[in-house]
């Protein structure tokens, strides 16, 4: 791990782009809190692209039950990014339930900074600043790309993305992608090493709903169980892509992944993505089907660990 600037080591910085239009989003965000807590990795930032206001807040109440106390200044952590399009795109169902769950007393449920769009940060200065302030970074795409590409024409952001970003995970969840000629020009210009976590490898590890219920229960209430639980009727098992992509980005040694050969990733015209191996820089993530329950269970333990100091998220 590189210096921290207090002394001792640093943990590699995670920059999240993400929609937290699906329960594996909400997930991998618990999940980075839970290697956060372990000095695995540290959040560098997190943005939302291609989701209304009620996301970011989700992303901003997620962080709170982590992180109580005090909202940290902008020299401690930066506030959720969110891209300014107007108007702004729908609020993610999902999220709905936990941004406007109310207590006994009719007050919110959960604690949360973010309440108007000027709380929140650019997008395209968020993603950089998230590896700005990070000697080490790894940066997780499943968003539209558009504010990643539009980072990339900040002044020096691709020499300091070659410099400080050791990979970059884009997701692939089947959706196809909103900006079409954004992630065309991420996969042609990124400076840095890209990683393709295909659907088929989300789908192959499905996070058991029955664990949600159980393993949150440390919390009286928690925005991650309240957003699994709008998704779908439960009970249900989802896919894993996001929580998959952190893994990786986090641990590329875990042994839990396979990878191709370099190749290829196709963006067509209707935004689907494809992998081709050979004759490129992208390599692209398998799982080992002997290797699912184990990749599983530990997906499952981070994503669903309590915090290690005083819990947040104290209904008001």
């Amino acid at each position: 791990m590189p210096q921290g600037p207090f002394g001792g080591k640093q943990p590699i910085g995670v920059i999240y782009n993400t929609s937290m239009t699906r329960p594996d989003a909400a997930l991998a965000l618990a999940e980075l809190y839970g290697f956060e807590a372990r000095r695995e990795s540290r959040i560098g930032s997190v943005c939302v692209v291609g989701a209304g206001l009620q996301a970011a807040i989700f992303c901003d109440m997620v962080g709170r039950i982590y992180t109580p106390g005090p909202v940290r200044n902008g020299n401690q952590s930066l506030a959720v990014g969110l891209a300014a399009v107007d108007p702004l795109p729908p609020d993610p169902a999902m999220v709905k339930p936990a941004v406007e769950r109310k207590n006994d007393q009719g007050e919110p449920q959960y604690v949360h900074s973010i309440r108007k769009l000027s709380d929140t940060s650019l997008a395209e200065a968020v993603l950089r600043n998230g590896v700005i302030f990070n000697a080490e970074a790894v940066v997780v795409l499943s968003a539209p790309a558009t504010y990643l590409a539009r980072s990339l024409d900040l002044l020096g952001t691709k020499e300091l993305y070659k410099e400080r970003v050791k990979r970059l995970v884009v997701v692939d969840s089947g959706a196809p992608q909103q900006d079409v000629a954004a992630i065309r020009k991420i996969l042609a210009e990124w400076p840095a090493l890209v990683f393709f976590c295909g659907r088929e490898v989300g789908e192959s590890l499905l996070f058991p709903g029955a664990r949600v219920e159980k393993d949150f229960a440390w919390a009286p209430a928690h925005p991650v169980v309240d957003a699994y639980r709008a998704f779908h009727a439960m009970p249900y098992d989802a896919p894993s892509y996001d929580l998959a992509a952190v893994h990786y980005a986090v641990h590329p040694d875990s042994g839990f992944f396979s990878l191709s050969e370099a190749g290829t990733v196709a963006v067509g015209d209707d935004g689907r993505m494809k992998f081709t191996p050979g004759g490129g820089k992208v390599r692209s993530l398998s799982v080992d089907p002997a290797k699912k329950d184990q990749i599983v269970a530990a997906l499952v333990e981070i994503a669903c660990a309590k915090p290690a100091g005083p819990r947040g998220g104290r209904a008001k």
